[in-house]
């Protein structure tokens, strides 16, 4: 079966890259009385813009015109990229044409789609779609991408399309009339609906029986069921119509977290299926675990950082889960697990699909009806013979708990006594040992402050609350005044002595919100929550008048000062803009004589 499956991905994808060698590139589309629906796959042309500056009068005025190329060379996927893109068709319409005509991207989730039509007076006018453009703004509010055509008789009428976009980009254009979309919308909704119907009731059939029985089986299928079907609804544009209060700015992200949904669901259900979880296997086990980290480093990427890296990080997790998956259930045959034959005949086609998607994605694939709609054709089959094998094994499942439970149950309770104190002190002892190795690894080994890279992250964190909440935050760079000299002439040793004298002396003087840090060497550094510049300097020459005080015999009890700078978070900065503020600030103390205070507002 794994021989007939290798067999169709290279058929498939060989199909694909050989397709646009028979494409029939035409420059003008004919409309008729006759024409309901057209795919521009083979007249539109297509130009990348990599740094995103033309605008539409610089392709009429400044001869782009020779850089637009056909699909047959460029396809019209193009995965996850961060160039923008112009789109150009041209139209003739037949007098007796008397139906709106409309264009359709079939592709919701793009950031923005604007579309550019020619006028008599040879000016443009435009209209704008997209995942983050506000409904009001919309040609045609609908889950796909629709822009109504103008058209007149015997007219040649050119159109410029512009997308933008942090996720994949993929371009499948077509011209339909009013009425034929009207009928095509019923029958997509109810197919539609009776796929997602049938979904539905299959993870709650799923849930019940989890409750019924408690075997948790059945409850990874309902949670794999609900992530697969969030993740249709978000391709298929129902979900950014059913999130259409979601708050602005972060609709476009739940495209990821759907990605990650379904990696986690998909992990989670085909582990304990396979039982991956039950520790036979750890090697496969440590896989899975890697698989759905990634996933979740995609989501948290594309929700507070950068979404086009966290939406392809996601996507690459999705399209690992099928050689993953399907080379753990070949695995456990062969280890001699029966039921993974039920699981890899149903997953077969499934995971297929999911890879075919996953390549569309990333821009390996053209955009096709057997490509857009790989996965749910494939996921039917794959359901009902789920289904069917869980149905099987919730049978047996009763029929070997009525036994057990007759013949043993004094016995059983026993056992589940002694392994869940057991379960209880480990899981204990091995959070505790987890939380110390945490600690361990962010803590500087001599002073026990937070090292350089703990020291960043807690910045980051701590900038991404005080956006969020409104906080005032400052930052407070020191350096330890001629600490070369002391090392120079004491020795290292007690150099050391004196860093770690300053550190229990900063550790004394800040508040379990703030954080405090040895940024390198000498250099220490403090991240003061809901904190204003005043209190700050406060703070800083407190510290610096204990350190002016020490007397520490290991160096003759020599005079040590410190120099500060402070930066202030004003809401906008980044963390490497509030370090080099602060820094600035701490080399302007040293140029000013050193042990010494100075702060970012000094400078300006």
């Amino acid at each position: 079966m794994l021989r007939n499956i290798k067999l169709i991905l290279v058929l498939f994808l060989l199909f694909f890259s050989l397709a646009p060698l028979f494409s029939n590139q035409t420059d003008v589309i004919s409309i008729t009385k006759s024409t309901t629906s057209i795919s521009l796959y083979d007249y539109i042309e297509i130009l990348e813009d990599k740094e995103n500056k033309l605008t539409i009068n610089d392709l009429l005025h400044n001869n782009y015109a020779q850089e637009f190329k056909p699909t047959s060379i460029v396809q019209n996927s193009f995965g996850f990229t961060s160039s923008s893109f112009w789109v150009r068709f041209s139209t003739s319409v037949d007098h007796h044409l008397d139906d709106i005509l409309y264009l359709e991207l079939d592709f919701p989730q793009l950031d923005y789609v604007t579309l550019y039509t020619s006028q008599d007076d040879d000016t443009f006018s435009s209209k704008i779609s997209g995942e983050l453009v506000d409904n009001n703004f919309k040609d045609v509010q609908y889950r796909k991408y629709l822009f109504r055509l103008l058209h007149s008789a015997h007219e040649k009428r050119t159109y410029y399309l512009h997308i933008q976009s942090t996720g994949s980009v993929q371009v499948p254009l077509r011209l339909i009339t009013s009425s034929a979309l009207i009928e095509e919308i019923d029958i997509s909704n109810f197919i539609l609906g009776g796929y997602y119907g049938n979904m539905l009731l299959l993870m709650l059939a799923a849930f019940i029986a989890f409750i019924k029985i408690r075997d948790y089986m059945f409850l990874t299928y309902s949670i794999y069921i609900l992530s697969y079907l969030l993740f249709q609804l978000a391709m298929n544009g129902f979900l950014a119509q059913i999130l259409l209060y979601f708050p602005f700015g972060y609709s476009n992200n739940i495209s990821a977290l759907t990605v990650a949904f379904v990696v986690f669901g998909g992990a989670l259900f085909s582990g304990s299926f396979l039982q991956i979880w039950s520790g036979d296997y750890p090697k496969i086990r440590l896989l899975y675990y890697a698989l759905i980290t990634t996933a979740i480093c995609g989501v948290l990427l594309a929700f507070f950082y950068d979404f086009s890296m966290g939406i392809k990080i996601a996507t690459i997790a999705g399209v690992s889960l099928p050689p993953i998956v399907l080379f753990s259930a070949v695995y456990t045959l062969y280890k001699g697990y029966k039921p993974a034959k039920f699981f890899l005949a149903a997953w077969g086609i499934f995971l297929f699909g999911i890879f075919s998607s996953g390549l569309l994605f990333l821009g390996f694939l053209p955009h096709t009806f057997l490509t857009a709609y790989s996965m749910q054709i494939g996921s039917t089959l794959e359901l009902l013979l789920l289904s069917y094998a869980l149905i099987v094994r919730l049978n047996n499942l009763v029929k070997e708990k009525d036994i057990a439970t007759k013949n043993a149950a004094n016995y059983l309770t026993q056992i589940n006594e002694g392994l869940e104190s057991l379960v209880e002190e480990r899981t204990q002892e091995l959070e505790e040992k987890n939380t110390l190795l945490h600690d361990l690894a962010n803590r500087d080994g001599m002073t026990a402050l937070y090292n350089h890279r703990a020291s960043l992250e807690k910045l980051n964190s701590m900038i991404q609350t005080a956006k969020r909440y409104e906080y005032k935050l400052c930052v407070i760079m020191m350096d330890i005044d001629f600490f070369k000299v002391i090392n120079d002439t004491f020795g290292h040793q007690a150099g050391d002595i004196v860093i770690l004298k300053i550190a229990n002396i900063i550790k004394k003087n800040v508040r379990q919100s703030d954080v405090a840090g040895r940024y390198g060497g000498e250099e220490f550094i403090l991240i003061l929550h809901d904190a204003t510049l005043q209190t700050s300097v406060e703070l800083a020459d407190r510290i610096r008048m204990q350190i002016a005080s020490l007397k520490i015999p290991e160096i003759r009890n020599t005079k040590v000062t410190m120099s500060f700078g402070i930066s202030k978070f004003d809401n906008q900065a980044s963390c490497q803009e509030l370090l080099r503020e602060a820094d600035v600030a701490l080399y302007a103390a040293k140029e000013q004589g050193r042990n010494r205070i100075i702060t970012s507002n000094d400078l300006h």
